[in-house]
């Protein structure tokens, strides 16, 4: 089965919509066991180049959006949101083009084993944005930045190690 995107997911009883917000326990954290998120879809099938499995929700975490800019952000969501009345479909290529700064806070969550994720629930519209402040204390997109400058570094020496190589060859 190739993969497959799922906008509504029902899972430990309740139904994933896309757009909405959720907060839940993950066991499988690194950084944020306890996350509070925009469901964006479920990816659910087999990788046509590994054969892996792939069974995960794909979400932004609000603590992975840099603190000055997740307040207006929260109150763009909440205008785009009353205005479809609720019938948002949030997909990474909307993330691409109408908000470059949160490529970094998509995260994937397993889904299977089933205990990875816990206490699942759907945070209502009307204290969405008092959730949203909720997360002001957790801010890791310093941690992510940090480390995306990390792997940029080891790019670069690794690409002037091998222009070295190449020149050292030349001149033998």
């Amino acid at each position: 089965m190739p993969i497959r995107r799922i906008y509504q997911k029902k899972l430990h009883g309740v139904t994933l919509k896309s757009g909405y917000i959720y907060t839940f326990k993950y066991q499988a954290w690194q950084n944020d066991p306890n996350p509070v998120v925009i469901f964006m879809y479920s990816l659910e099938g087999l990788h046509p180049n590994t054969g892996h499995q792939w069974r995960f929700l794909q979400c932004i975490n609000f603590t992975y959006i840099p603190r000055s800019m997740r307040r207006a952000f929260a109150n763009e969501w909440k205008r785009v949101f009353e205005r479809t009345n609720g019938n948002v479909r949030f997909t990474w290529e909307i993330v691409k083009r109408r908000y470059p700064y949160m490529r970094h806070a998509v995260r994937r969550y397993f889904i299977k084993p089933s205990y990875y994720i816990t206490k699942l629930q759907e945070v209502p519209f009307d204290v969405m944005e008092k959730m949203i402040i909720s997360t002001w204390s957790k801010d890791f997109s310093k941690k992510v930045r940090i480390s995306i400058l990390q792997k940029f570094k080891s790019a670069m020496q690794g690409r002037r190690d091998i222009k070295r190589k190449a020149r050292r060859s030349m001149q033998i």
